[in-house]
């Protein structure tokens, strides 16, 4: 029989936080109740060893992102378009 290497730290904090959170979990959902930091690579060990299971679905989810927001200056508005030559 092959040698099963022990659990890395991080797949371990993911086991505990798919226990403590919701069936179904996304990545995203399990960092906000995980201990640690979970990477995909740890929730990926855990299913190639069966001891979880993962299924494409397909959740509406609110992003954030860091985005320019302009704001017109009074120099803006003053502005006046020079004559053509």
């Amino acid at each position: 029989m092959a040698k099963v290497n022990a659990l890395s730290d991080g797949a371990l904090v993911a086991l505990a936080a798919l226990e403590a959170a919701p069936k179904g979990s996304t990545l995203q959902e399990l960092n906000a109740v995980a201990t640690a930091p979970i990477a995909s690579a740890h929730l990926t060990a855990l299913a190639r060893r069966g001891l979880v299971t993962s299924e494409k679905v397909e959740k509406e989810v609110v992003s954030v992102r860091t985005v320019n927001a302009y704001t017109i200056t009074d120099e803006g508005i003053n502005y006046e378009q020079p004559a053509a030559e």
